[in-house]
């Protein structure tokens, strides 16, 4: 089972999709912290997950939640009936007006049915009752997502609630024993004889209250557990019902998510070959976009075998690998895709090795630790589809032997069932890869901007598209003209320009 780790996660850009992911209840909250992977051979069960969600979509844009009006999404769905969409607004609102209010109940039903729910308790197993009925009846009205089903639980509601007033509010109903309407007459009529007394004689009576009060306490008890017997055992219809609701609120958080950033279905390609087509890495164009830049869209197509990216440091190469890995991620736990075109296959692992990132291994070097995670990757995954995006693999030891190594690794990686994208800087690389990309680089010629930012220098004449590149051909050169824009010390520029 893959493992969406905290630095996978973080170091994808994965992170910080979910953090912007709105899940309204408790139980959708806990779906997006156990996203299911989906991987090769549960095609037919992602296609359902990428359905609902593309259904929820239509709903979000027939409700006009986010936009005026309604738009593309891409998603392959069929449009909803046109005579459906009159009043979707308000049943959505129906819909998701009741999600926040759900309170997470599941600590009460984890007990052993001998021990009485208390009144508290009992309170917020009624509240989700009646919440649940509110809901069912909205959803009822909407087009129905693909195996998402509650479990009627009429009985339950009903057992809490005998007069049938649909009220949150919760107390021990004398219709519960007949015991408990005459004990209470007595008192109340005990409390009125004590507010006339004299003091002499509040002391008697006040005595016989608290007889009272214990006896009315102990036919409560009774009540209690009674109601606890009957409740546990529906436990698991409470569950399934909290599954659902976990469910359908993640189905519609993604679908406002995919809404938000213009995301594209996936489509599943069921081989091993993988199309990206304007795709984009959202964090990083949120940044670019609070320096007044824009994000370059990419175009890739990878097959089996380890593909190569070479190009000028500054260049994007990294933001490539972390912009694959978080496309594949994102389609692999049921989610639409920062592109606007992707085929994707399913692997059973997708991994991404950064260059001087994470945590260590045991107090490695950087290079020890790419070692490492790499020898952990390919024993893990023996008899497996994976992905593998490595970033300056092996730049972390002399040229020579690391060269050596990339080249030994494309290599090897073409004899596996996977598919791996690769940056480096080392010439020859290519030469034995299956396909090769390359940074447009520094391609533009810019003049008086000498006193602006240096990065912002560099932003302005790189060309970050991927352009494809034959086997073979050489790295950038552009490490003079990248230090020469961030006005490196002059004197050392002299000598570095000298020994070249």
């Amino acid at each position: 089972m893959m493992e969406l780790t905290l630095e996978l996660r973080e170091e994808s850009g994965l992170q910080w999709v979910l953090e912007r992911l709105s899940p309204m209840s408790p139980f959708g909250r806990a779906a997006a912290r156990a996203l299911r992977w989906y991987a090769p051979g549960e095609e037919a069960a992602l296609e359902t997950e990428l359905d609902n969600v593309a259904l929820a979509l239509e709903f979000w844009n027939a409700a006009g939640t986010l936009s005026p009006e309604p738009e593309s999404c891409c998603c392959g769905a069929p449009r909803l009936d046109p005579a459906s969409l009159k009043d979707m607004a308000a049943i959505l609102r129906g819909v998701t007006r009741c999600l926040p209010l759900f309170h997470d109940i599941r600590g009460s039903l984890d007990r052993d049915p001998e021990n009485p729910f208390d009144l508290v308790e009992l309170f917020e197993i009624k509240h989700f009752l009646v919440t649940l009925e509110q809901l069912t009846v909205a959803y009822a009205k909407l087009p129905s997502f693909q195996d998402l089903t509650f479990v009627p639980m009429d009985e339950s509601l009903n057992l809490l609630d005998p007069d049938g007033r649909r009220l949150p509010a919760f107390s021990v109903s004398e219709t519960y024993h007949p015991d408990l309407g005459p004990l209470r007459a007595e008192k109340a009529a005990l409390e009125r004889s004590i507010r006339a007394a004299n003091e002499e004689e509040k002391a008697a009576l006040l005595d016989q209250r608290h007889r009272l009060t214990v006896q009315e306490d102990l036919l409560e008890l009774e009540v209690r557990r009674t109601l606890t017997r009957r409740l546990m055992d529906r436990k698991a219809d409470f569950l399934a019902n909290m599954e659902a609701l976990g469910r359908m609120d993640l189905f519609l958080a993604k679908a406002k998510l995919a809404k938000r950033y213009r995301c594209v279905r996936p489509v599943l390609s069921g081989g091993s070959a993988l199309s990206l087509q304007g795709l984009r890495h959202p964090q990083v164009a949120e940044e670019l976009a609070s320096r007044g830049e824009d994000f370059t869209p990419l175009d890739l197509n990878l097959a089996a075998g380890c593909t190569v990216i070479t190009g000028a440091n500054m260049g994007g190469k990294t933001v490539s690998l972390r912009s694959t890995v978080l496309s594949l991620l994102l389609c692999q736990c049921g989610f639409f895709v920062f592109a606007n075109f992707a085929s994707l296959p399913l692997f059973h692992e997708a991994a991404l090795i950064l260059a001087d990132t994470g945590p260590g291994s045991g107090g490695l070097s950087s290079f020890g630790r790419e070692v490492h995670l790499l020898d952990r990757l390919l024993d893990r995954t023996r008899g497996q589809r994976f992905f593998l995006a490595l970033d300056e693999f092996a730049r972390g030891t002399n040229p020579q032997e690391g060269a050596a190594l990339a080249r030994a690794l494309v290599q090897y990686l073409g004899t596996l069932d996977c598919v791996a994208l690769m940056t480096t800087h080392y010439d020859g690389v290519s030469d034995v890869a299956g396909a090769h990309y390359q940074v447009a680089g520094l391609v533009r010629e810019i003049h008086g901007d000498e006193g602006d930012d240096p990065r912002s220098r560099i932003a302005r004449r790189m060309d970050y598209r991927l352009m494809s590149a034959p086997p073979g051909a050489p790295c950038p050169r552009d490490a003079l003209r990248v230090c020469r824009l961030l006005d490196l010390e002059p004197a050392l520029m002299e000598l570095f320009q000298a020994d070249l």
